[in-house]
């Protein structure tokens, strides 16, 4: 017989599930009419393959079912996570029945990372997935069921080889992308980090780098940890003695069970590079400050090693520099322009200094009215004068100090006060308003040594 049975849309999650609170009460009243199953067919697929989305549904050509399996399906279907949301319609007769899927994937764009499994290659890893998720390629939406299908098949594969340990999921920034990615990781025994060595290590003995490498002895194996470790606390090493384009690989860790070593053993390759040093800089986009004061400021010379822990130092100063000048969100973006054969670097520097700010009011809390007017006349930056950043920590360091001090020689002596300053600059009026809160500092006094 014709079939009749008109087509269900489901835009989302929610609505599917408002539908399914619904139809008990509706269907209740009239036994529900049965189809066979001629066809089956998706429309929509791009990442997806047919049979994978067949899986997913659980339902199979051939098959019986009521309108209440259909959804139930279509249910599986936006669970499993590959689908922002689908439709269905049924056509033919009860007896040859064509069921149509038209399905909305989902995006597939944040990396998948497998952080500590460390009795696997990241290809095997990458089959056990697959086996689970075909489509799978080393990306994952951003949520949704996919992540949670990802998780069992990484807890299938370990209980396939009897290794002990349980499979956790987390959100986390790659510390050398800088990006969000899915990342997995085994906990359980075994993976306490008890040797590490570092072929290519000459500018710095091996010694050395296990030395500073505590951190990564302190933990489990993890290598987001120690690819973090490496980055922050290892490459500036080689940073500071000039080596610029030193670089760590990836780890390489076994599990390891000698008499001295039960737990894993890691292994880093360092590709020194060479010595840089320094030629020029070049400052785009300043007007406030000249290129000499900028070069003062920063402190490099011509011909110098190319320490990057001075640069930023010196960079520090820059901003300093230019907050003293009014120009308190100024910001210095550095790009390197590297000379391999003359072994040396430039640093080309865009500046975006932003609007200069000025003084704006001044206000004392905590004195008496006279006290107050004593301090504010020692106060040297007036009103309108252009803003100078670095005059507040001077004056709260010198400036109260001497007042305390003179208030001592006047016969009025005052307690140990604390002052706290309040800094807001307008970004409406360029004005900078300064407020210094003064109370009796109540720390206690440090113990002198015996």
């Amino acid at each position: 017989m014709p079939l009749s049975v008109p087509h269900r849309v489901h835009f989302a999650v929610a609505l599917f599930a408002a539908c399914l609170l619904l139809a008990p009460c509706a269907r209740a009243q009239q036994p529900q009419q049965s189809l066979k199953l001629d066809r089956i067919e998706f429309k929509g697929l791009e990442r997806v393959k047919e049979p994978e989305a067949l899986e997913k549904s659980g339902l199979t050509v051939g098959q019986t079912v009521t309108i209440d399996d259909v959804e139930a399906a279509a249910n599986r279907l936006l669970e499993s996570g590959l689908f922002n949301n689908l439709s269905y319609k049924i056509k033919g007769t009860t007896d040859k029945a064509l069921l149509s899927f038209e399905v909305v994937e989902r995006k597939w764009t944040m990396p998948v990372s497998f952080d500590n499994f460390v009795w696997f290659t990241d290809e095997e890893l990458t089959a056990a997935v697959r086996r689970k998720l075909p489509a799978f390629d080393g990306t994952a939406p951003e949520a949704g069921g996919v992540t949670e299908q990802i998780r069992q098949a990484l807890a299938e594969l370990l209980s396939e080889r009897k290794i002990e340990g349980t499979v956790e999921y987390t959100l986390s920034e790659n510390p050398s992308t800088h990006k969000v990615e899915h990342l997995y990781s085994v906990k359980g025994p075994g993976l306490r980090v008890c040797k590490i060595t570092y072929a290519g290590a000459r500018a710095i003995p091996e010694e050395q780098l296990v030395i500073k490498s505590g951190g990564i002895f302190d933990n489990d194996y993890s290598r987001a940890y120690v690819g973090g470790f490496v980055e922050s606390n290892l490459l500036p090493l080689y940073q500071e003695r000039g080596y610029l384009r030193a670089a760590f690989g990836p780890p390489k860790v076994a599990p390891e069970a000698s008499p001295e070593c039960k737990g894993v053993a890691v292994a880093l390759t360092v590709d020194e590079g060479s010595i840089y040093v320094w030629d020029k800089a070049t400052w785009e986009g300043a007007e406030g400050l000249t290129a000499q004061e900028l070069d003062a400021a920063l402190g490099m010379k011509n011909r110098e090693v190319a320490n990057v822990v001075k640069i930023a130092k010196g960079l520090g100063n820059v901003r300093k520099a230019y907050g003293r000048k009014g120009y308190i969100a100024a910001r210095v973006r550095p790009e390197t322009e590297f000379d391999d054969s003359a072994r040396s670097v430039s640093y080309r520097f865009q500046v975006t200094e932003g609007p200069q700010y000025y003084m704006g009011d001044l206000v004392i809390n905590g004195l008496d009215e006279v006290a107050t007017n004593n301090l504010r006349g020692r106060w040297r930056l007036l009103h309108k004068e252009v803003y100078d950043e670095g005059y507040v920590e001077e004056f709260v360091k010198k400036g109260v100090a001497e007042f305390q001090r003179d208030a001592a020689h006047a016969g009025n002596p005052l307690p140990a006060l604390k002052v706290v300053s309040q800094v807001k600059p307008d970004p409406d009026t360029h004005l900078v308003n300064v407020t210094l809160d003064i109370k009796p500092d109540t720390t206690p006094p440090m113990a002198k040594p015996q």
